[in-house]
């Protein structure tokens, strides 16, 4: 079973059904016919349409294997993990002696927060077929929300002994070395991501030019940093521009269209052009997340200094909304992306935030993009948050406003990668299970100087997080806060 993109898959759009797709009761003769369309349906993103057929497939062929493995995808990637669940284990309990079924029990498992019995899915499923690199994947995955990175990447390194071109398994495999310190071997496992991913979804674009390896000289060649994957590894890959410069590059730099103004007064950065625009003259090209490995990057080679400085003086609206008047100021940045696969981990519920919120003598913005992130906070709560991510237009804005801020307070997002690239002292709420990029101990990253790392203790459990970071933000009304000042 594929990882979803998201915990809940956004809406369907509500249209017709033709009636010749619309479902009806499949005999038992045509309930073949009748899957295959279905799973027609799955690959479009009509899930709905799909479940609706599948179900009366179920019912007429309960004891078929395939049609009830389609209808627990079709749940899955819809976001119905109950109706999942359900399907999973039915699967399992009547084919006891199937190892994908006992592996497709252990994946939703493992998606609603249930490790321990996600464990002993995937135990039998290696049991049943000690060949099965699907299983000995979501293994290693259940070992690293458990807490064993180790243990995880072992699990990894066993599967590349039996499947060693799994692409998926190799780049998991570099996430793991990396988090545990081992960065030369792990970035150079991370260069199976094109592969793993696909270069449609993980690029929205291709240069049409070869791809430097790390080792043609740069002396006067334009080369063109391919933008991938999130804004946040926009922010936090734009500071090797420098040392690209440094080598006789002229660098030009590919990122969203909000980060551009922001951008291109990156040191070392020739051109900073949006995505989907006409590409500048380049004779190279270099993904943006290829650069730690064909960099060689350990955490040795980063200052960890802040390297990003908005262009401009303070847009007027912005200052009027973030006056400099001795009353300490704390953006708030405290869910990320709700499409992301991790966002229900990595995000806060608004309502743990009442700790903080309830300081007196403290100015609290918040920095979400979408309005809803603060409408959806209890009432009593939403007075005191103003409202200034919806004030600023791009990520030149974001960066006026959060250098008037003295603290700021975020979850795994752009907002961090964005702080921590301004010096900006930074509280980072991390998930029992971070990123990658953050290791898996200590409050230190080498990625940024003014970023102290809270971690959970036990996942999901935000409390003792913010019981920190409350008494932090204590500690600011007192005298100004640094990182080290951790309570």
């Amino acid at each position: 079973m594929p990882p979803r993109r998201a915990r809940t898959a956004p809406p369907l759009p509500r249209h017709p059904v033709h009636p010749s797709r619309a479902p009806r009761r499949p005999s038992g003769d045509d309930w073949t016919h009748v899957a295959r369309q279905a799973r027609a349906l799955m690959r479009a993103g009509e899930h709905r349409e799909a479940i609706a057929q599948l179900e009366r497939v179920v019912a007429v062929v309960p004891d078929e294997h395939d049609p009830r493995r389609d209808l627990a995808h079709a749940y899955y990637n819809a976001g119905r993990m109950t109706d999942a669940l359900r399907e999973t284990r039915e699967l399992a309990e009547r084919f006891p002696a199937r190892s994908d079924a006992a592996n497709n029990l252990a994946t939703v498992l493992l998606q609603l927060d249930r490790p321990r019995e996600a464990f002993a899915a995937a135990e039998r499923a290696i049991g049943l077929d000690p060949g099965n690199v699907s299983a000995m994947h979501n293994l290693a995955e259940i070992l690293k929300h458990l807490g064993d990175w180790e243990g995880s990447r072992d699990v990894y390194a066993a599967a590349l002994t039996l499947a060693p071109h799994h692409a998926k398994a190799r780049m998991q495999y570099g996430m793991k070395l990396v988090a545990l310190g081992d960065w030369p071997a792990g970035w150079a496992a991370l260069e199976a991501r094109e592969e793993a991913i696909g270069r449609s979804i993980l690029y929205r674009e291709n240069p049409p030019t070869p791809r430097w390896d790390g080792v043609t000289d740069l002396a006067g060649r334009h080369l063109l940093i391919q933008h991938e994957q999130g804004l946040g590894d926009a922010i936090m890959g734009v500071r090797f521009a420098e040392t690209l410069a440094a080598r006789g590059a002229v660098v030009h730099v590919r990122c969203p269209a909000p980060l551009v103004p922001l951008l291109t007064a990156a040191p070392g950065v020739a051109t900073c052009t949006a995505v989907g625009s006409p590409f500048p003259r380049h004779e190279l090209h270099v993904p943006l997340m290829s650069l730690m490995h064909v960099l060689q990057i350990t955490p040795a080679d980063l200052h960890g200094r802040a390297y990003l400085t908005p262009s401009g003086d303070c847009p007027p609206h912005l200052t009027a909304l973030l006056p400099r008047d001795g009353i300490p100021t704390v953006a708030l940045a405290w869910a990320g992306n709700p499409l992301h696969i991790n966002d229900h981990r990595r995000s806060i519920r608004g309502a743990l935030l009442a700790p903080v919120l309830d300081l007196p003598a403290v100015r609290f913005v918040a920095m979400q993009k979408t309005p809803s992130m603060i409408s959806a906070l209890p009432e009593s709560l939403q007075p005191r948050l103003l409202d200034v991510g919806a004030a600023c237009a791009t990520f030149q804005d974001s960066a006026h406003a959060l250098r008037r801020v003295d603290l700021v307070i975020s979850v795994d997002s752009a907002v961090a990668h964005l702080a921590g690239a301004l010096g900006i002292p930074t509280l980072l709420c991390l998930p029992f299970c971070p990123d990658y990029r953050w290791g898996v101990q200590g409050e230190r990253t080498p990625w940024y100087d003014r970023v102290t790392l809270l971690r959970q203790d036990e996942s999901m459990r935000w409390e003792p997080v913010i019981d920190r970071v409350t008494k932090c933000v204590a500690a600011l009304r007192r005298a100004p806060l640094s990182p080290g000042d951790i309570a």
